[in-house]
């Protein structure tokens, strides 16, 4: 007996290629692990235990009319997929009286001026609510100091108030609200975000984690303020940049992407100010254009991002998992990116990748801090590509990032493979083309510096 056997050649596309985009064809899974039906995994997915939240966001409120698509988006089918993800994941909507400090602050930081709760049978703008003395089993979610005031901290339970110091103030600093904006407080006092600020100066410490008071302190203050604090040591700016390009990523909270993000954050400022980068900056630098080039290494075939970050290659067919890798990436990548990489296929299809998820999956509950952090990488793409690209190319050193001498080998194992898993050569992560300056108007989000900034 004579057994036939057909040869099939499969043939994939490589990074550069660009993918059609369907908005209802595409699925963000991999061909490779694509063994069960969707229905099967959304079933899973809903069942699966370890959730990070007690209490997840709602699904996506049924609309009697049709969403309204912005002007904006053209024809490019991304943009118009784009919008429609963030149009669906705005009807998810927190309790004021059920979801915790914690989760309603990450709401914030994607929807900002725009998020809205529900408040019993009444709908209240969660800028507004918060502010007004909002309080959570009792508690305060502001309190003045001996230095001004702060946001309430960690209470020893995680996911009620901030988790991180200064994580609040950070993710509310994305609504730009200006230094006089005043939130109630116990005993019918108030405070304004301007003491939000004194207190953070005169607390800064290398005892702790400065990732949250780097970001909160990038969009209040001048790049170049210096401050002494109340341990009567020397703190600048400068030094936080420092001190943070220094930290690990791999085994920072969420996979490092919160430090690489408040790094680019300030960078941008510094760029925006002085036009180019020396020293400390110069290094913080190089430090995000290595981690831009190993995120890229890393990606999915599907153009979601590895669930295990910056370790290794990963994905995973849990919904919440997908969104949380993918969402906390493609975001601080939409604070980092040239404005002209912003059309390159790995970029376009890590976008894909993720509204698609969140379209497709928005009858599902959610866990807020991957979802919210997801929708908010969404919007600043949305809102990055809604203005014209640059005319004239800011100043930048153009020398291509450096092997950082400082990675532990396991990372810079974990590089290499990355790269041979995407079948190109170790040396690339290390060689990325020369880059211009990032557009900085369109992701510095205060652009009021007499309204929205102290200086010295």
């Amino acid at each position: 007996m004579l057994a036939c056997i057909t040869v099939t050649a499969v043939s994939f596309p490589s990074h550069a290629e660009e993918p059609d985009i369907e908005v209802v064809r595409f699925r963000p899974f991999s061909r490779f692990l694509r063994n069960k039906s969707d229905e099967q995994d959304k079933d899973k997915g809903d069942s699966a235990p370890g959730l990070e939240e007690p209490v997840k966001a709602p699904p996506t409120a049924k609309r009697r009319t049709a969403p309204q698509t912005s002007e904006r988006s053209g024809d490019d089918p991304l943009l118009l997929l784009t919008e429609r993800a963030i149009e669906k994941t705005s009807h998810r909507y927190l309790d004021a009286n059920q979801h915790r400090p914690w989760q309603i602050t990450h709401g914030l930081v994607a929807l900002r001026k725009d998020f809205v709760l529900r408040d019993g049978n009444r709908t209240v703008n969660a800028i507004e609510w918060i502010s007004d003395g909002a309080q959570f089993r009792g508690q305060y979610w502001f309190e003045a100091t001996e230095y001004g005031a702060r946001a309430h901290p960690y209470n020893g339970v995680p996911y009620e108030f901030e988790g991180h110091v200064n994580q609040t103030l950070g993710l509310l600093a994305l609504s730009n609200l200006p230094l006089s904006h005043e939130f109630r407080v116990q005993d019918g006092k108030t405070v304004t975000m301007a003491d939000m600020v004194r207190h953070a100066q005169m607390t800064a410490s290398t005892r702790g984690e400065i990732t949250w008071t780097l970001w909160f302190l990038t969009h209040y203050l001048d790049i170049d303020t210096e401050w002494v604090n109340a341990d009567d040591e020397p703190w600048s700016l400068e030094e936080l940049v420092r001190l943070q390009t220094k930290g690990k990523v791999v085994g920072a909270p969420c996979g490092g992407t919160h430090g690489l993000f408040a790094l680019a954050y300030a960078r941008n400022a510094y760029l925006y100010k002085h036009g180019e980068l020396r020293g400390v900056w110069f290094e913080a630098d190089q430090k995000v254009k290595r981690h831009i080039e190993l995120a890229r290494s890393l990606q999915n075939y599907d153009g979601s991002f590895s669930t295990e970050y910056f370790k290794g290659p990963s994905h995973s067919r849990d919904f919440n998992e997908r969104i949380k890798a993918s969402g906390h990436m493609l975001e601080w990548l939409m604070m980092s990116l040239p404005h002209q990489r912003l059309s390159e296929a790995w970029v376009r299809r890590a976008v894909a990748a993720i509204a698609t998820d969140m379209v497709h999956n928005a009858s599902r509950p959610a866990e807020c801090g991957p979802l919210y952090h997801a929708l908010h990488s969404l919007i600043l793409y949305r809102d990055r590509m809604s203005l014209p690209q640059p005319a004239t190319p800011e100043t930048l050193a153009e020398q291509p990032p450096q092997p950082d001498s400082s990675a532990s080998p396991s990372t810079r194992t974990a590089e290499a493979n990355g790269n041979q898993a995407a079948g190109r050569p170790e040396a690339e992560t290390e060689t990325a083309p020369a880059q211009q300056s990032p557009s900085l108007e369109p992701v510095r989000i205060a652009v009021d510096p007499d309204e929205t900034r102290l200086t010295r």
